[in-house]
Formats: structure tokens, C-alpha cells, sequence
């Protein structure tokens, strides 16, 4: 049995080299920079996360990512049970943390007592849809052209491994995460990989927090924010192609597993962000399923990934 069961995601961490450039995309994209603490730069979204993605000064790297505790016992259990300290967060809302090493060698830390900040709130008009077509009766949709849609937060994150079984089965044991879905691949049923996702009991979570697949090297493949709504998404991809500074990776389209809508931008130093709207939501009751990559690795609608996002792990 885990030690405890981890809350939903609190923040990413990279190191890039020049932090305006970093800072220019991650505000394009549709975080809300908040500015200069230190050696760092933080960025949060409109929920009450007093931040969810952090760049400091440095070649360029992946850093790693954390994880909420539900409760200050269970961080003093964790660091008792992994033999490690707890520390004082200097960052903004404070708090405190456990630093563990995933086995791919990334930092995940295990934080609570992080103070929230109010919500920033975000007016958006209803959609009439067929089955439900006066959803905003004498109201005209009036969409506001120029600025990304501010986002809501950060929501997964997605991990290459070499030893994907291995760094599964961490997640598991160590942060008592579970498995929504698991790929394999042939008839020899090799594991490709799972979407996991954070055990809140009776309480309906995310499809995933955490996708680790099978990779040559250890590395990030994306970071995952949830839009506004739908038409966010599309309207966010046309705001960033309108840009011209940015490589557009992938979308739009439904993916299968997790059902989000689906659109993926790379930033100036390589790595690969996705925006999203729309995912299923779990409770601990939930099954485990299988599936062959041929069937479960598919979208619902659009195109299918290229090969420069099946690739894109990077350290």
C-alpha cells in the first residue's frame, strides 16, 4: 500500500535560457505572468493556484513537476516513509514540500499548505447546440478577437521512460496513483504505457493527471492546461497561427482516451503545450482497461499525430 494518495497537479518547473522569450510564449499561450520572485518566474491560470508553471535561469531542461497532499500528516508521512526532509517552499503562497526523484531522475514534489489566491473570473457566453438550443435565447454571441483566452490551469503532465513498467508501478506505490488506462502493443502485449490518475475516493477527477509512455530516453513529452471551454480551444489556435512565431504540433481533435479536445503548440525551446476542453472524469470506483495502441492510441476526430509528436520526448 502507498505511503499516501496525492491531489490533483500544483505546478511544472523548466529551465530556459532566455526567460523572456519563455515568459512571451507562456503569456501567448494564455497563462498570467506574474513576475520576477528571485532566480524565477512564475505564471498561474484563472483558478486559484497561486501559480502552476515556473522558468528559471539555465541550459535548457525540464525540471519536474508536483503534486498537492491532502493533508500536512500525509506530507510528514511521505517524507517519513521516503526518508526525506520537509521543506519551506520560497515562492508565492508559500508552504511546504517533499522533493522526490521520479525513476526517470525529474524532480516531483509532494506540496501542501500553498495558499490560494482568489479566482480570477472569466465571463463566457453559453453555446445553443441542437439538443439544447436556447441556451442564450436573444443573446448574440459576441467573442472578443486579440489576446489568448486565459487558462484555467495546469492539468497533466505526459512522460517518456525507458522503463515505463518501473516508473508506472513508482507512481502507484509511491503517490498511490491509479491507472485509468494501459496501452499494449502486438500480440506479445508490450506495454506501451498508462494514463493515470489521482485517487480522491467518491470525488470525480480527471481522466489523467499523469500519461507515462514508453520512450528510448527519459524525458517530457507535453504539459497539459484546460481551457475556458471548446470554443476557447479553436479560438486560441487561430489567435497563436495568427502570430506566425510558433510551431503548431498537433490538433485540432478529440482524442479517445480521456475524450479532450485537443490542440498542441511547441514553445521556442522545443517542448511541446497543450491546450484542452471537455475531459472525462473518474472516481476511484472506475475500472482499469486495456487496450491495443491500435485501438485505444486514436482520436474520435481529426488527424492523427505525426511523427513529430510520437517523437517529441525531450530531456
Amino acid at each position: 500500500m502507498p505511503a499516501i494518495k496525492v491531489s490533483e497537479l500544483a505546478y511544472c518547473r523548466f529551465q530556459v535560457p532566455d526567460l523572456d522569450i519563455a515568459e512571451q510564449f507562456l503569456t501567448d499561450f494564455g497563462l498570467i505572468p506574474l513576475g520576477r520572485e528571485g532566480d524565477c518566474r512564475y505564471f498561474r491560470g484563472t483558478d486559484a493556484a497561486p501559480y502552476c508553471y515556473v522558468i528559471q535561469q539555465g541550459p535548457t531542461q525540464f525540471l519536474g513537476f508536483a503534486f498537492h497532499a491532502k493533508s500536512r500528516e500525509d506530507l510528514d508521512l511521505l517524507a517519513e516513509d521516503q526518508r526525506l526532509p520537509v521543506e519551506t517552499i520560497d515562492a508565492p503562497g508559500g508552504g511546504f514540500r517533499v522533493r522526490l526523484k521520479e525513476p526517470g531522475g525529474y524532480d516531483v514534489d509532494v506540496v501542501y499548505g500553498i495558499q490560494p489566491e482568489p479566482p480570477i473570473k472569466v465571463t463566457r457566453q453559453l453555446s445553443n447546440t441542437g439538443a439544447q438550443p436556447l441556451l442564450r435565447k436573444g443573446e448574440l454571441f459576441r467573442q472578443k478577437r486579440g489576446d489568448a483566452t486565459p487558462l484555467k490551469r495546469l492539468a497533466h503532465v505526459v512522460l517518456g521512460s525507458p522503463d515505463v513498467h518501473g516508473s508506472v508501478t513508482w507512481f502507484h506505490t509511491t503517490l498511490g496513483m491509479i491507472s485509468s488506462d494501459e496501452v499494449f502493443a502486438g500480440p506479445e502485449k508490450k506495454f506501451l504505457g498508462a494514463f493515470i490518475r489521482v485517487d480522491d475516493g467518491d470525488a470525480f477527477v480527471d481522466h489523467h493527471a499523469l500519461f507515462v509512455i514508453a520512450s528510448p530516453v527519459a524525458g517530457l513529452h507535453h504539459v497539459s492546461f484546460e481551457s475556458q471551454d471548446i470554443d476557447a480551444v479553436l479560438a486560441d489556435h487561430h489567435y497563436l497561427k495568427s502570430l506566425n512565431r510558433y510551431e503548431h504540433m498537433w490538433g485540432i481533435g478529440r482524442h479517445l482516451l480521456g475524450s479532450q479536445v485537443f490542440d498542441y503548440w511547441s514553445d521556442p525551446h522545443g517542448y511541446s503545450h497543450e491546450h484542452w476542453a471537455d475531459s472525462d472524469r473518474l472516481n476511484s470506483g472506475a475500472a482499469t482497461n486495456q487496450w491495443d495502441a491500435s485501438e485505444g492510441m486514436v482520436t474520435q476526430w481529426g488527424e492523427e499525430p505525426p511523427e513529430s509528436v510520437r517523437n517529441c520526448v525531450r530531456l
